[in-house]
């Protein structure tokens, strides 16, 4: 007599968002652009229009992109460019 198997769990690895939540309106709409080889990378808000550029690192994602402009847009230390008049 053989002993039973145990089942194998393998857990699947979520990628990381690419979309993200504005601060300041609460909606999904935030997106990182990156143009390869450039240092800067623009965050924008897709329904506020607000939009900054960040520093980019090589070893940056969108989502340190994301953290970076979450921390100037919140602490409010300099002012963000808004699309609406």
């Amino acid at each position: 007599m053989g002993r039973k198997r145990r089942k194998i769990i393998r857990k699947t690895v979520k990628p990381p968002p690419s979309i993200f939540i504005c601060p300041l309106c609460n909606h999904e709409a935030v997106s990182v652009v990156h143009e390869k080889g450039s240092d800067v990378a623009r965050v924008t808000c897709g329904f506020c229009k607000v939009s900054r550029e960040v520093p980019w690192y090589p070893s940056y994602t969108p989502v340190d992109a994301y953290a970076a402009w979450y921390d100037l847009v919140t602490k409010g230390v300099e002012n963000v460019k808004t699309g609406q008049s």
